[in-house]
């Protein structure tokens, strides 16, 4: 019974808590919370200072708006991520942080996600509307996008590369703001502002490891800097960070995370060949035809006899034996063999800023970072049987060799007999490294003049590029040569050279980059005095030019199984917009702005937005926004191209046909291995014709200070999106037509899978949906934020402070076109392509709880993600477990539902003197296990975008900070 209610009390006792008592690690940023004094830090008590108040005060810009303002309450929505709650929460990276807050939500991109198309690294998705509808910025500066596309489709900044050791804060507008910062701010801005001042000597100093012994950490920070702004009108620091995580594999895990076999609580087994025949990396043969002598890929794909071993010592290495109506074959557990929980990552760099105080009116500032980040990743032996970019499906081992004598790998060959193959290189280890490099300079002035004028000028450069090498994946040419041959030993892999394994399998080497130039320039004049202060007008303009060249890695089809997208363009965007900020009255607020854009392309668009604040007594302020967005398509949607491929199932209808049984409540079971999970493959190419995506949105909330330690706020925001771009959106129709033997939409083709063997003369599933990328029709979400502040002072010695946030999304409406109606994915895996499987839990939030007494400081924080039910109507059509599952086994009702997910991490911390910190990280405190998500792609049996942590472990930390 406590179990069953606890989903349903938790999200309601959160909400409590934000009304009576609480926030996490993202909270508003109101005056209450920004007048509050810094308190010391575990992880930032010795770190540098930071100088973020301009020259000309103590007001500050706060994202979103070109004024300055002593009042950090605007009437959009702002959530400030400072060095004081991150590190009491024990987050040292800006990428932990950005995702930890509540309003990151489908499409978020970890890096645990090592298989994606944007494998190496880490993006934000705000409103779960995706990664390129988030705008990601640098001190108000856009930077370089990742080389490579998310899905081959979505540009976004990978926050791995940005330096943490300099961060002051992270402002997150959670609002459309494309009046202010153009494209692609569609869901909201991310504002990475980096510290303006640092003097003396920081360093830091930290180690870790998991419970279990695996998964090591280690962190060190050195930061230098010289001159006071105030007194010598100067300031110079550099400052260096490194990070090593270890790699976790997956066989460390226990079940269900180290296994694809979950028959043993109710599930499929879906371990490599586990059903006859399958691709181990113990060769199964079975005599065939050859339909074309010489050529090896020409096999009819119809087995003649029974499967068998080929090696003659039976299932070797990890494999086991498995028999049936198809013939003898091998098992092998595969994610045990070469899965991952977490990739291996070090993160590097360095950055030198100074900044001048020109005048009293003027400071003037430049800055220039190196960062790299490089990721490391094993991945799955190869398979001999591919339909990428070739098909070898029916790839068989000849009769004769090229040199006329008998094949010594085919032992039908003295009866005549060519032989199908299955069969994995398990001799050949498998690894992906993505190396990103991203160097980057700024530099801007800005400053005050005369009566009410300022101005602010800004540039920066940033170039990115990203060193890929891929082992283990095999060559065609080669391949066909080693069988030709005989060169590779099939019987007993383990003979083969090192030459022979090479030669099979070159290492591939890629390189893709992307450019981001900018300079933008700002005016602004306080016009005439209102009642409520001066009316304010700025105007303002920018030129940038972008530019991404992410080449096909197989652009001659001889690698076999590696993916193909390619992204490549360039192009100026030049900008202009203003803002007008009217306080009516002391207790009313007035705000709003526009922008134009122009892409080279042609694509021209205004953005319009306005907002108001009214406070009608000090402890009551109510805001709202009306504002309307667009998102400029991304080189890979306009001439790009790109495959990927998710896990499905051919309908029961078709799967009875191949000896499948079909239940009286629908559900189908059994059958040969065509009806086994395999990977169908989405092949969509750039439209040259596309047009930008558009948007409305608008917000309306309140913020509450009923006594001077307590606050909350409380926003509803509604965004709908059109014209939405989707890598072929009518891909359901197009398999439904498929498999109906009915009209497929315009523009869509089917390819089919190769012949089943076991039953040759059953229909082919779906191998390939072919098609364009399209505008869409409508995306529509809702939902709403709460956060509360509470900051308790007791004593001159004793601090309590407890920040609470949480977010619901009320509905997550989605339809694939015109003549479609909406489908909403709340509480559900869906969208499912879109988001590596990630899916929409309803609720999201956390709560930190920090006591301070002297020179201690304990922190605890929780995190809790909703369950959500395991259903995809994006994937299957329906959102009954019946054919919607995303595990889709035999028993749809088997892992229906994935369970809520809570963590709670623990820090605490001892300042030794004012030279000296120490302090302790347990993350993961109660060693909570992820929750079983049989259907997620991104991962084995669990969901990494909302539970990486559940499947790592407990995990310690311990680390010091020095100050001289």
């Amino acid at each position: 019974m406590r179990g069953a209610a606890l989903p349903v009390l938790l999200p309601a006792a959160m909400i409590g808590m934000a009304i009576t008592a609480s926030p996490a690690v993202a909270q508003d940023a109101n005056a209450q919370d920004t007048a509050a004094p810094a308190a010391a830090a575990p992880d930032q008590a010795a770190q540098p200072s930071a100088q973020a108040t301009p020259a000309t005060g103590a007001d500050i810009i706060v994202t979103g708006s070109l004024f300055r303002r002593t009042d950090t309450e605007t009437p959009s929505p702002v959530t400030t991520l400072t060095a004081d709650s991150l590190a009491k929460a024990g987050i040292t990276t800006v990428s932990d942080a950005i995702r930890s807050i509540s309003a990151d939500s489908s499409g978020s991109i970890p890096t645990a996600f090592s298989s994606g198309f944007g494998a190496g690294s880490s993006g934000v998705s705000l409103r779960g509307l995706t990664v390129n509808s988030t705008l990601t910025v640098i001190d108000g500066l856009r930077t370089a996008n990742y080389p490579l596309s998310d899905d081959g489709q979505r540009s976004f900044v990978d926050l791995n590369t940005i330096p943490d050791a300099i961060v002051d804060r992270v402002e997150v507008l959670k609002d459309g703001a494309s009046s202010s910062y153009g494209a692609d701010a569609i869901g909201g801005v991310v504002n990475i502002i980096m510290k303006k001042e640092i003097t003396g000597v920081y360093g830091t100093v930290e180690g870790g490891v998991s419970q279990r012994g695996d998964g090591g950490e280690q962190r060190a920070t050195l930061t230098l800097g010289t001159g006071h702004l105030k007194d010598k009108g100067f300031n110079l620091y550099i400052s260096g960070e490194y990070q090593h995580d270890d790699p976790i594999w997956a066989r460390n895990r226990g079940f269900p995370l180290n296994t694809a076999d979950l028959s043993g609580i109710g599930g499929d087994n879906n371990n490599a060949g586990s059903a006859v025949p399958g691709t181990t990396t113990s060769a199964v043969v079975a005599p065939t035809t050859q339909l074309t002598p010489g050529n090896v890929l020409s096999g009819s794909g119809l087995a003649t006899g029974p499967f068998q071993v080929l090696n003659p010592n039976g299932c070797t290495g990890s494999t086991t034996p498995i028999s049936g109506t198809a013939g003898n074959g091998c098992q092998q557990n595969l994610v045990a063999d070469y899965g991952q929980i977490q990739p291996e990552q070090t993160r590097f760099g360095v950055t030198v800023h100074a900044t001048a105080q020109v005048n009293d009116q003027t400071q003037a500032y430049i800055m220039a970072s190196y960062f790299q980040n490089e990721v490391k990743a094993s991945s799955t032996a190869a398979n001999i049987r591919s339909y990428n970019p070739i098909n070898t499906q029916n790839i068989v081992l000849p009769v004769l060799l090229s040199n006329g004598q008998l094949n010594p790998n085919n032992p039908f060959a003295a009866t005549g007999q060519p032989a199908s193959i299955y069969y994995r290189f398990g001799d050949i280890p498998g690894s992906s490294d993505y190396k990103n490099h991203v160097l980057r300079g700024a530099a801007g002035i800005d400053g005050r003049f005369g009566n009410g004028w300022g101005y602010s000028v800004s540039a920066t450069v940033a170039h990115s590029w990203l060193d890929i090498t891929q082992n283990g994946y095999l060559n065609l040419t080669a391949l066909t040569n080693a069988i030709n041959t005989g060169s590779y030993n099939f019987v007993d892999p383990t003979q083969n050279s090192a030459a022979v394994r090479s030669a099979l399998s070159p290492a591939v080497r890629t390189q893709a980059t992307s450019d981001l130039d900018m300079i933008q320039a700002v005016l602004t004049k306080d016009l005439f005095a209102l009642p409520g202060g001066p009316l304010q007008l700025g105007v303002g303009g920018s030129f940038r030019y972008e530019a991404q060249n992410d080449p096909n890695q197989n652009p001659n089809l001889t690698t076999i199984g590696l993916n193909q997208y390619t992204a490549v363009g360039s192009r100026t965007v030049e900008s202009g917009y203003f803002e007008v900020n009217a306080p009516v009255l002391t207790s009313l607020e007035i705000n709003g702005s526009g922008r134009f854009d122009h892409y080279e392309e042609g694509y021209n668009r205004f953005s319009p937005k306005i907002g108001a604040k009214f406070t009608p007594f000090r402890q009551l302020a109510i805001r709202g926004t009306f504002s309307k967005g667009f998102r400029a398509p991304s080189f890979a949607e306009t001439s790009g191209s790109v495959i990927g491929f998710t896990t499905a199932k051919a309908p029961c209808s078709i799967q009875a046909q191949h000896g499948g049984t079909v239940a009286a409540d629908g559900t189908c079971s059994g059958g040969s291995a065509y009806n086994q999970s395999y990977s169908i493959g989405f092949n969509t190419v750039g439209n040259p014709n596309i047009k930008p995506e558009l948007s409305r949105s608008f917000t309306g909330g309140v913020v509450v200070q009923p006594l001077r330690w307590l606050s909350f706020t409380a926003d509803y925001y509604n965004i709908k999106k059109t014209d939405v771009i989707s890598g072929g959106p009518l891909s359901n129709q197009a398999l439904a037509a498929y498999y109906a033997g009915t009209q497929l939409p315009n523009g869509y083709t089917v390819t089919p899978d190769a012949i089943d063997p076991a039953f040759p003369n059953a229909p082919q599933r779906a191998l390939f949906v072919n098609s364009p990328f399209a505008n869409a029709a409508a995306l529509k979400t809702s939902g709403i934020d709460v956060s509360a502040l509470v900051q308790l002072h007791p004593s001159d010695d004793l601090h309590v402070t407890s920040r609470a946030e949480a977010t619901y999304i009320l509905h997550y409406l989605f339809k694939p076109s015109a003549d479609q109606p909406y489908s909403d994915f709340v509480g559900t895996q869906a969208p499912y392509i879109t988001s590596s499987g990630a899916g929409t839990p309803q609720w999201r939030g956390n709560w930190q709880n920090s006591v301070e007494y002297g020179a201690y400081t304990l922190t605890g924080t929780a995190y809790y993600v909703a369950g959500y039910k395991a259903v995809a109507f994006d994937q299957f059509g329906t959102t009954d477990c019946n054919g919607g599952s995303t595990y889709g086994g035999s028993d749809p009702n088997f892992n229906c539902h994935v369970r809520r997910f809570i963590d709670v991490d623990l820090t605490g911390s001892v300042k030794v003197n004012d030279k000296f910190n120490f302090y302790f990280n347990v993350i993961n405190l109660l060693d909570a296990k992820a929750p079983l998500n049989a259907g997620n792609y991104a991962a084995t049996n669990y969901n990494p975008t909302y539970t990486q942590i559940g499947a790592v472990g407990r995990t310690f930390r311990f680390g010091a900070n020095v100050h001289f």
